[in-house]
């Protein structure tokens, strides 16, 4: 092990202080500790949220008044490791020479340890893996992965779990007992409804606008105006029930007090498209579930098949503003999918990226026997083309992958009133969309949506590559060593590349290429343009630069 170790500091205040004087910096080794375990950093994927740091600096939540004169930064969570030197108390279970993924974000004792945040992270040539990474309140968030896979693969897991926990449950799928409970009736009252679940609550509200005929908790509190109840509920009910008729500006107001974690259910008088506007970044970044029924009987807004969160079987998909990193994780995974989208489209404001993602996928879309078309929305027409692909009736599952609202204002429309809408993307707290909540209660549509992921999704996403069923490298546009990170940080804030960015921290002279230009860097990669970047061209780049493994 050598004495010293290498690192990017990132000092606070945008790109000009990333690096000291624009190079890594030099200190001596830190020596694991006895719940620790010092680690050899093979590579690490450039991830948008690494360029959000650097731009925003303290005015990054998790950076908030940290002194980076006295605490420098070091950024890069997306990691692939081998194992060093191990801690006393881990060498029953982890070994030197190990090939490890770790799960960047974890808890102990509610505490958040995030790697390449508020933990040092992976641009450096040696990272000391802490102790909350294996006694988190989850468990251990590190695993060992095969030597077969290629650094970038195992580099790519995090960013790929966090497409992959899109596809599960993240909101509950009953009432929470243990919380708050708002129920509004609307003018035709509750005589013709069903409500054949327990409401019992620690706190039940009740709004009714009509007759209320039904026996409710003996604690209910009946409240004459919606004002009232947010006084019930100070940090939001846990559970909405909706029974009849709502005005939008009423259910608005209602959504403006829900918990982070609400289960929202209308029981809808007749079937509706009321278009319910919503803070986005409070439906991405919480754990809601929207069911609802036209039927008037609670319990079948709950049946399992209306909770839905894989793409449909031989369906159709579109990918909003997909050409991106992330929009094509989620367009490789449905290509690669057991049974994929018959069809799938992706958008994106510029051609140029789009023709990139077709000529990328193009071969294994047709592979896998799916439609794969792009839609460039710099064309004027892009929406009446969009129309073509999806007709009247529109796609069955669309993604949201771009941030802002405009992207979900843009795809909305083109939901099939029994589809399912992804809200991947995050945006500020405060912006607000026009959401399909009436095709939830009137015909099963799904509105899902997912931020980050766990350890058990970048295990899902592991044992999918492991069985040949998906290959992340497809996704590996440009590749760097260790003394070009920066301007390879610079090239992924100028949008340079629409896949991910593959640094080879232990490669300190290789420089910043393009994988569909690397042939000409040395003959031996001519065939990745072919055959895309895997783990025998790692293996060629490392003999090339007389580099050991």
């Amino acid at each position: 092990m050598p004495k010293e170790n290498y690192a990017w500091y990132y000092l606070g205040n945008g790109i000009e202080t990333f690096g000291i004087d624009g190079k890594p910096s030099k200190y001596e080794m830190k020596l694991p500790g006895k719940d620790e375990i010092l680690a050899r950093v093979d590579a690490v994927a450039l991830c948008a949220s690494d360029i959000k740091m650097i731009r925003m600096g303290n005015d990054y939540p998790l950076f908030k008044n940290r002194d980076f004169k006295q605490n420098p930064a070091i950024l890069g969570h997306e990691l692939s490791l081998t194992i060093e030197e191990v801690g006393e108390n881990l060498k029953d279970r982890w070994k030197k020479g190990m090939r490890v993924g770790v799960q960047p974000d974890v808890y102990m004792n509610s505490v958040r340890y995030c790697m390449g945040v508020n933990v040092d992270g992976g641009m450096q040539h040696y990272i000391l893996l802490p102790k909350p990474v294996f006694y988190s309140d989850q468990g251990e968030t590190i695993f060992e992965v095969d030597k077969k896979l290629s650094y970038a693969s195992v580099a790519q897991l995090e960013p790929n779990a966090c497409a992959e926990a899109s596809y599960r449950a993240w909101g509950r799928n009953e009432f929470d007992k243990d919380g708050s409970i708002l129920i509004y009736i609307g003018p035709e009252g509750d005589q013709e409804y069903t409500l054949d679940k327990e409401l019992d609550h620690k706190k039940v509200v009740i709004f009714s606008k009509g007759n209320k005929t039904k026996k409710y908790p003996e604690n209910a509190v009946d409240i004459t105006s919606l004002n009232d109840a947010w006084k019930e509920a100070e940090n939001g009910f846990e559970d909405i029930l909706i029974v009849g008729n709502i005005e939008n500006e009423e259910f608005e107001d209602i959504l403006e007090h829900i918990s982070d974690t609400a289960l929202i259910c209308w029981l809808a008088e007749q079937e509706t498209d009321q278009m319910i506007k919503a803070d986005i970044a409070k439906i991405h970044y919480g754990k809601n579930n929207w069911i609802g029924t036209t039927s008037k009987c609670l319990s079948d807004a709950f049946l399992e098949e209306k909770q839905r969160y894989e793409l449909r079987n031989r369906g159709t998909l579109l990918v909003m503003g997909g050409a991106g990193a992330m929009g094509r994780i989620h367009t490789l995974r449905a290509i690669m999918k057991e049974s994929p989208p018959s069809q799938i489209v992706v958008t994106a404001r510029r051609r140029k990226r789009l023709e990139a993602l077709l000529d990328d996928f193009g071969d294994i879309a047709k592979k896998h026997q799916v439609k794969l078309n792009i839609i460039a929305m710099e064309d004027p027409d892009w929406r009446k083309e969009l129309r073509n692909y999806c007709k009247e009736e529109g796609f069955d599952d669309i993604i949201v992958s771009a941030p802002g609202t405009e992207p979900v204002e843009n795809a909305v429309p083109f939901l099939k009133k029994d589809g399912m809408l992804i809200l991947f993307s995050g945006t500020k707290y405060g912006s607000y969309a026009k959401l399909p909540i009436g095709y939830v209660a009137s015909y099963g549509a799904r509105i899902n949506a997912s931020s980050g992921s766990t350890v058990e999704d970048e295990k899902k996403v592991l044992r999918k590559i492991e069985a040949g069923q998906y290959h992340p490298d497809q996704n590996v546009m440009a590749i760097a060593g260790f003394k070009a990170l920066k301007q390879a940080v610079e090239a992924v804030s100028q949008g340079k590349y629409p896949g991910k960015v593959i640094i080879y921290p232990q490669l300190d002279d290789l420089p910043l290429l393009d994988i569909h230009q690397i042939g000409d860097y040395d003959k031996v990669f001519e065939g990745v343009q072919i055959n895309g970047w895997n783990r025998e061209y790692e293996k060629k780049l490392y003999q090339k630069l007389k580099k050991g493994e």
